[in-house]
Formats: structure tokens, C-alpha cells, sequence
């Protein structure tokens, strides 16, 4: 008993340490929410205004002026994207004053004008937008302009969120100031390639297609719900940068002396390392919690019919995570070369895990590797139970092989670790 009281005394010391920690806050919740929003538009921007059938000509054609005033790669994408699009007959001018005059002789209800900075503004996280010229008497042809616009910008300022978001996660765990320039300008550009890709991706071919039949017996393509696979993944992402900060906050104790204090106490060494791990799996649990409740309640995201199964995968990928900033703990002399180690880890794993693109579905050595992660073992479990609607027996290969990870990585820690 007394074992347990400890453990469950270190585990709320752990969890008061971490909530007042407004970093680790952002990274571990407002990100994932971030992420998933993000990724979860893309199917509904640009591939569904005014699109039309092969050889269709569109119900409506507007006729527009366009200035691209900008001279970076943002500038340029919007306006092939307002060119491509069937609806808009697009007159491109050399000036946002020609156009302003010709809209105001009444020769085209609007004219889109992109702003000199605007590419700058994105890839600094800076609000920026595009103007729009109108003609007061054209109202109709002037709010359908605008929202076209709005939705071909939309595409391309989602880089710069990405962006920031990439930026915000090593900044706040540190990896910002340790790096050098060139090594922290190759893990941004590859992770944003590897998001931006996966985005393309799943605006042009949804992840999962379901196919139903009426009661006449027609096959009925049904909607997917892109945040079926979108939130779960982001979930599984980041409650594995959870491990940078396992493994600096165990350091840190033994930095300070805290260990030896504790030590001296009637204090076991095991129940430290427990309360370590119910501290740190009960934030993983409340990461899940947030991010699935706001999935459902606003992107209408399924939550499958085994409540027990979500909760008992929970508890393996928890376990895994807690039991993984452990390791690394273990593994490194100092805190800070614990804490990014593990964040890096955190982005090689995401990758490798099908945190951004699903490689539990790909073939050969790609999906081979990714079965060597527990990211892709939790992610797969997730859309069975939630996306899929299946019970806990088809989860249970999932949460072994989580378990089995857990017990491995929680083998070393202890194996590794030194009090003092």
C-alpha cells in the first residue's frame, strides 16, 4: 500500500511540475488541434469550387481581373490556381491602378490583387491577405469572387500555419538553440515537404473509401470523414513528443539532487520510477481525450462502438510513450541532450510511423518499417475501432505488440538508469 501512495504522490508532483510549464502545454494539446484542422480542409478547398465534369462548361462564368504584385512562389501558386479554375475568366493586369479604373468604368465586376508581401508575410506566420477590388452595383458576381478567392489563398497560407507549427514545436522543446542553422533548416524543410505532400494527398484521394448499397442494391459511394485518420494520427504524434519531455524532467531531478533527497526518504526507488510513468500516461490519456472530443463534437469524427477498446489501445500507447522517455532518460548524461534526443526521435518516428502518411497500408520495405514503430500499431488501431466500427478482439494484435514495446523500452530504463 504504501508502494502505491507513493507512486500516486510522485505522479501528482509530476503533473504539477508539468502544468505550469505553458511550452510543453501548447506543444502537448493546442498543437495536435492545430494540425488536424489544418490537415482535415484540404478536400473541401480548391477541388470543389467550380468544378465541373469532363467535357462540362460551368453553370456560371465570372469575369475578373488579377494583379500578382508578389514576386515569391505564394504569389504565383494562388494565381494558377484562380486561372485554373472554370468558373472565373481571369484578365491578368500589370497593376493594382489600371485594375482599379477598369472596375470602376464597369468593364468586370472585380478585380483579386496579391499584395507585394505575401509571400513573405506567410513564411514569417505574419496575417496577411488579398485584396479585392469591386464594382457596388455587380454585388452578387463581387461575394462570389471574393469566396473563390479566399478559398485558392486558403491552400496556400495553410504553409505558412504548417510552418509555424514546426517551428513552434522545436522552439518549445529546445531543439531551437541547440542545433545548428543548417541541420534545423533540413528537419523543418523535411518535415513541412512531408506534411504539405501528405495534404495534396488527402485533398486529391481520401485515405479510406466506403462503399455502401441502397435498398435497391446501387452502390453508393459514402463520405469519409477525413479527421478519422487525421485526429488519431496527430493524437499518436504528438503524445510521442511527450518522450523529450520524460526524459529531460528525469534528468533534471537527477541534476538537481533531488533523486539523493528522495532517496533518503523512506521513498522506494521503484515508486519513483511508477509515478513517473502514471504522471506521464495520464497526460497521454488526457491528450487523447481533448483532441477525440473535439474531433466528434465539431468535425463530426466517428468514435466506433467499443468504448473499451479505445480505452484499453489508450493505455498500451500510453504505456509505450511514457515508457520510451524513460529510455532515452536512461540512454543520455545531460537534460538537454535527453530532451532532444527525443524530440528528434519524436519527428523521425512520425514519419517512419504513418503519423503523416498512412504506411501501414503501403508495400515492402516501406510498410515493414513502419511495423517496427509502435506509432503505426496505435494509428491502425484507432481507425478499426473508430472509422472501421470494430470491436476490441481486432485490436488486441495492436495493443500486445504496444505492450510488448513498452515492457522492452521499460527494461532498459531501469537496466540504464543511475539514481545518483
Amino acid at each position: 500500500m504504501s508502494f502505491l501512495m507513493n507512486a500516486l504522490a510522485m505522479a501528482g508532483k509530476e503533473l504539477k511540475v508539468l502544468l505550469k510549464d505553458k511550452g510543453a502545454l501548447a506543444v502537448l494539446f493546442l498543437l495536435p488541434l492545430l494540425f488536424s484542422a489544418i490537415m482535415g480542409g484540404p478536400q473541401k478547398m480548391l477541388s470543389d469550387v467550380g468544378e465541373t465534369g469532363p467535357g462540362e462548361e460551368p453553370a456560371l462564368q465570372i469575369e475578373a481581373y488579377l494583379v500578382n504584385q508578389d514576386s515569391g512562389p505564394y504569389g504565383a501558386q494562388v494565381a494558377d490556381a484562380l486561372s485554373a479554375i472554370t468558373m472565373l475568366d481571369i484578365e491578368a493586369l500589370d497593376t493594382a491602378e489600371e485594375a482599379d479604373q477598369l472596375v470602376a468604368d464597369g468593364e468586370r465586376p472585380a478585380a483579386i490583387i496579391i499584395p507585394a508581401s505575401f509571400s513573405a508575410q506567410i513564411d514569417a506566420y505574419v496575417p496577411t491577405e488579398i485584396r479585392l477590388i469591386v464594382d457596388p452595383t455587380e454585388e452578387e458576381a463581387s461575394s462570389i469572387v471574393s469566396g473563390i478567392a479566399e478559398k485558392a489563398a486558403s491552400s496556400v497560407e495553410m504553409l505558412g500555419e504548417i510552418q509555424y507549427g514546426i517551428r513552434t514545436v522545436m522552439v518549445e522543446s529546445g531543439v531551437y538553440d541547440q542545433l545548428e542553422p543548417r541541420a534545423l533548416a533540413a528537419i523543418q524543410a523535411q518535415t513541412l515537404g512531408v506534411i504539405w505532400a501528405q495534404a495534396q494527398e488527402i485533398r486529391q484521394n481520401p485515405v479510406i473509401r466506403v462503399e455502401s448499397k441502397d435498398v435497391a442494391g446501387e452502390e453508393v459511394l459514402a463520405d469519409w470523414n477525413p479527421f478519422s485518420y487525421l485526429t488519431p494520427s496527430f493524437t499518436v504524434m504528438f503524445s510521442f513528443f511527450l518522450v523529450g519531455f520524460v526524459a529531460e524532467a528525469l534528468l533534471k531531478e537527477k541534476e538537481s539532487g533531488a533523486f539523493r533527497r528522495l532517496l533518503s526518504s523512506p521513498m522506494q526507488r521503484g515508486s519513483i520510477i511508477a509515478g513517473k510513468l502514471l504522471a506521464y500516461m495520464a497526460v497521454v490519456f488526457l491528450q487523447v481525450l481533448v483532441m477525440f472530443t473535439v474531433g466528434n463534437v465539431l468535425y463530426n469524427m466517428p468514435l466506433g462502438d467499443s468504448l473499451v477498446g479505445i480505452v484499453v489501445l489508450t493505455l498500451a500507447l500510453a504505456l509505450t510513450a511514457a515508457s520510451l522517455g524513460l529510455m532515452i532518460g536512461s540512454l543520455f548524461g545531460t537534460s538537454k541532450t535527453a530532451g532532444n534526443a527525443g524530440t528528434i526521435l519524436g519527428f523521425v518516428l512520425m514519419i517512419i510511423g504513418g503519423c503523416i502518411y498512412p504506411t501501414f497500408w503501403a508495400e515492402g520495405m516501406v510498410f515493414y518499417l513502419s511495423q517496427l514503430t509502435p506509432h503505426a500499431h496505435a494509428i491502425d488501431g484507432y481507425i478499426k475501432l473508430m472509422a472501421e466500427g470494430a470491436g476490441v478482439g481486432a485490436v488486441l494484435p495492436n495493443i500486445g505488440i504496444m505492450i510488448g514495446m513498452a515492457a522492452a523500452f521499460f527494461g532498459i530504463a531501469m537496466w540504464r538508469f543511475k539514481f545518483e
